[in-house]
């Protein structure tokens, strides 16, 4: 069911959990990826609260940017991380099945093939 989270979820993550699950059809290997973009959603948030405290009403000249630098590096590879499952799931929702082709054209080898043998049936 889609309110039943993974344990250790936060309130952003279980948003993503609820969100996702009733959009999408997922397989077991896909609630495995979607369980991991939402602990890098709490991460990133987690993170971007660091980041906020370390910075909000201090002096410049008493900021560690050394750390900061570092929470910021951070945050960007799990940002990165975070759209590159994201662009798996969404992969292999719009090659399940032809009802759920993105209309803007898909972007999974199904839908290539199916792109392909439309255009040579019109030759």
């Amino acid at each position: 069911m889609a309110s039943d989270f993974p344990v250790g979820l936060g309130e952003r993550g279980q948003a993503m959990w609820r969100d996702s699950r009733a959009i999408w059809s997922l397989t077991p290997a896909h609630l495995v990826l979607l369980e991991e973009v939402c602990r890098i959603a709490d991460r990133l948030e987690l993170l971007d609260a660091i980041v906020r405290a370390q910075s909000a009403g201090v002096d410049p000249s008493a900021v560690d940017f050394g750390a900061l630098s570092g929470l910021l590096a951070e945050s960007r590879q799990q940002s990165a991380a975070l759209k590159a499952l994201l662009a798996e799931i969404r992969q292999g929702q719009y090659g399940a099945a032809p009802t759920t082709v993105d209309p803007a054209g898909g972007a999974g080898v199904s839908d290539l093939t199916a792109r392909i043998a439309r255009k040579q049936a019109e030759s």
